[in-house]
């Protein structure tokens, strides 16, 4: 068994752009560059030695996911696998290209804070207690009972994700 994995870090180059194939599925090219420094002993100065130029062709829902939340120079992180394209260009020279089908984008937070979107909660189906409810069941907040710390415990049928929040990944 072999290990075609690669993990780039970079900048994106280019404002992705959302297309569609000719079956509908969404694809995005994200041009990214990778930059290679060095210390130069002598000055003790950082030099850019080289850089390479990766694009990284996302498809389905990670392609529309790139095309809204990426833009030109923002830094990113790739995980997927490496692979060469080859082609004849106009006068007949053999080129080469180093491409990346990903598994995984994200935005690289060494440089700068992103906050992800919140994901709204599921609504929990409701269940027949015999019991009045609120007509805003985000409105619901257990009975404080005073000699409880923190304000006291919630009540058995409060459910925890309508005052809390969803835990990404928890629907259902």
């Amino acid at each position: 068994m072999s290990v075609n994995q690669i993990t780039i870090t970079g900048n994106v180059t280019r404002k992705p752009t959302l297309r569609y194939s000719p079956n509908g599925y969404a694809v995005t090219d994200l041009f990214v560059a990778v930059n290679f420094r060095r210390r130069d002993h002598n000055s003790n100065e950082w030099r850019d030695v080289s850089t390479t130029y990766y694009t990284v062709v996302c498809w389905r829902n990670l392609a529309e996911h790139v095309a809204q939340s990426l833009d030109k120079g923002h830094p990113v992180v790739v995980v997927g696998r490496l692979y060469v394209d080859e082609w004849t260009d106009r006068d007949g020279m053999l080129r080469k290209s180093p491409k990346i089908d990903p598994t995984s984008v994200a935005f690289d937070l060494r440089y700068a804070s992103v906050l992800a979107p919140v994901r709204l909660p599921v609504a929990a189906p409701e269940r027949d207690t015999g019991a009045m409810r609120a007509e805003d069941p985000a409105t619901e907040r257990p009975q404080a009972d005073d000699d409880a710390p923190f304000g006291g415990e919630p009540s058995e049928d409060l459910d925890m994700r309508q005052s809390v929040g969803a835990v990404p990944g928890s629907e259902g």
